[in-house]
């Protein structure tokens, strides 16, 4: 299993991970993106690719909080 992580402290809230992602896990949240439904991932790896702030990791395994 997948998980999208974002690191809050580097994501600049561009929103260009939202429209990216096949399976819309992604949702703003106080200006940044949030993996809302981040057990839905399929590890695409897309929403990487498009983050310039390098604030997305794909992860194996079933959530929490990680820190790139």
């Amino acid at each position: 299993m997948f998980v999208a992580v974002v690191n809050w402290n580097k994501c600049t809230g561009c929103g260009d991970c939202i429209p990216v992602c096949p399976v819309k896990c992604f949702v703003m949240s106080d200006d940044k993106c949030w993996a809302y439904d981040a057990a839905k991932c399929i590890g695409c790896g897309g929403c990487e690719e498009v983050c310039h702030a390098d604030a997305i990791g794909i992860s194996e395994g079933f959530g929490g909080q990680a820190r790139r």
